[in-house]
């Protein structure tokens, strides 16, 4: 059965369950954006030498960011994540949430490439590691850039439906947000966490 107000149908009552949440409307998005813009540009100011940043999100399309079962996972993914630090110092983090979904900033005593390299195990290995959205920037004197995972020897990430590049998916709208969210509830589901 379709949902009239945007032609989708209707989700399956495990995905209801993950996209429950309050909606986050463009404006939200925008705002979130610049905000962890601004607060990556704020934490790398302090950073010493030798320290990267960690930003934290959840690749999750479509208007719900957050919900009870979207914030359980995300603190699965976090954990993991600081795990994946080795014993790494962790100097300052920050937690910011809301519509547009929950975020953790973490400035840890490690160049930008081998902290990439650390949490990348997380995207790879873990169940829910296709969800995590886990950036690291650094700062070369007051310009900053952003680790990519082939600088690290490591592909693309894939897109959950196709398999196929999931950038190019995403600017070629190659699938439904519908779609979409029933695979990402399939995998939570997988993991326990519904």
């Amino acid at each position: 059965m379709a949902d009239t107000a945007n032609d989708e149908p209707k989700l399956s009552e495990r995905a209801a369950r993950v996209f429950c949440g309050p909606v986050a409307e463009l404006p939200d998005m925008l705002d979130a954006r610049e905000r962890r813009a601004a607060m990556q540009r704020e934490l790398l100011g302090r950073a010493h030498e030798g320290e990267s940043l960690l930003s934290i999100t959840l690749s999750i399309p479509g208007p719900h960011k957050t919900s009870e079962v979207l914030e359980r996972v995300f603190d699965e993914l976090s954990s993991q994540a600081v795990s994946a630090l080795d014993g790494a110092a962790v100097r300052e983090q920050t937690r910011a949430g809301g519509v547009s979904g929950p975020e953790l900033m973490m400035l840890v005593e490690l160049e930008p490439r081998e902290l990439k390299r650390r949490v990348a195990v997380v995207e790879e290995t873990h169940l829910l590691g296709r969800l995590a959205d886990l950036d690291v920037l650094g700062r070369t004197g007051d310009t900053l850039f952003s680790v990519q995972r082939t600088e690290i020897g490591l592909p693309p990430r894939r897109c959950l439906i196709c398999d196929g590049e999931a950038k190019a998916c995403a600017r070629s709208r190659a699938h439904t947000v519908h779609d979409m969210q029933e695979k990402i509830a399939e995998i939570i589901s997988q993991g326990g966490y519904i």
